[in-house]
């Protein structure tokens, strides 16, 4: 794209009109003097009022918040394991916030004191930890990318064997969760979810440097004066923080973080994280929503409905245009 400045101002217009769209269609819909009296005068309207200010407005926030997360997440991970398949789940988070919750669902460890939300995060956190502990030692990026895979793979080993064992009614609670849902978010939770974004954020924005010139190797980094070491581990801090925080409030959300990165970089052709940071936020944030907007089937069927063409798609025109160049 020859503007890309042009192409993220049309990428947040259809934000906004995706998340008014939110506001107004649904199993109940507002029309538009309804939804402006309940933001105006609440008290004019108390069923409008419920439904927008219990249910639609924090799946709002909760899409935008998720979607940006999970697409940003992506494009830092695919940029410093230089893995074109590498997506928020390759660190491990969701497999370690899906622990947390079979102990407390499965196994009842905590149960009434340890709530899911709680459950996640200390499980999510507890792998983003040993994942960057790990780091610190390790070399190369794809070791690092090896490190965080195995520990996926032993939380999920884990998972199984909870869920193994567990009666049938538990065993339904964990599905649902592990189902994801943009309808979790509270009003009361926003603030905080909105707080572990802008951190995580402002971590891989530290690091946008870093970024740019990752993907020709850490060898070349170095060359140009960067600290490898530690701008990695800013920069996995803050893709890992992203990660955590979509899926304790929304659950695990499948292919948005990796399908995310492959649309910006599809739209915008460009490898300057200064405009695929935004881009990936905006797509993330517009996929989300309009996942939300289809409510009778599951999230994550939902995401991967959406993420599976786009990522061929992207990767076969990629393929034509190579093939397209050489001919020529």
């Amino acid at each position: 794209m020859r503007h890309p400045a042009l192409g993220l101002v049309v990428l947040f217009i259809l934000v906004l009109l995706f998340s008014g769209g939110t506001l107004f269609w649904g199993p109940t819909d507002l029309s538009f003097q309804r939804v402006w009296n309940a933001l105006l005068f609440p008290g004019s309207d108390l069923s409008a009022t419920q439904i927008l200010w219990e249910l639609r407005m924090p799946r709002v926030f909760a899409s935008l918040l998720a979607g940006a997360s999970l697409g940003l997440s992506g494009l830092v991970l695919q940029s410093v394991f230089r893995n074109p398949l590498a997506g928020p789940f390759v660190l491990g988070v969701s497999s370690g916030a899906s622990l947390g919750v079979a102990l407390v669902l499965l196994a009842g460890f905590g149960a009434g004191s340890l709530g899911i939300l709680s459950a996640a995060a200390m499980g999510a956190f507890g792998v983003v930890f040993l994942v960057l502990f790990c780091s610190k030692f390790l070399e190369h990026s794809v070791s690092l990318l090896i490190v965080g895979l195995m520990l996926g793979y032993l939380m999920d080993a884990l998972v199984s064997l909870l869920m193994y064992f567990s009666d049938a009614e538990s065993l339904r609670g964990f599905v649902t969760w592990g189902m994801g849902s943009f309808s979790r978010l509270t009003l009361l939770e926003t603030p905080r979810f909105a707080g572990i974004f802008f951190v995580g954020l402002a971590l891989i924005l530290l690091g946008i440097r870093y970024l740019n010139v990752v993907r020709l190797g850490d060898a070349f980094a170095e060359s140009l004066g960067i600290a490898v070491r530690p701008y990695r581990l800013i920069v996995l801090a803050g893709a890992s923080l992203l990660a955590t925080g979509a899926t304790v409030y929304c659950g695990p959300i499948s292919f948005l973080g990796l399908a995310v990165p492959h649309l910006a970089y599809g739209i915008f052709r460009s490898s300057n994280h200064r405009v695929l940071i935004p881009a990936c936020a905006l797509l993330g944030a517009l996929l989300a929503l309009l996942a939300g907007w289809i409510t009778e089937i599951p999230l994550n069927a939902v995401t991967s409905l959406l993420g599976v063409p786009v990522v061929l798609w992207v990767l076969l025109a990629s393929r034509h245009r190579r093939s397209g160049g050489v001919r020529g």
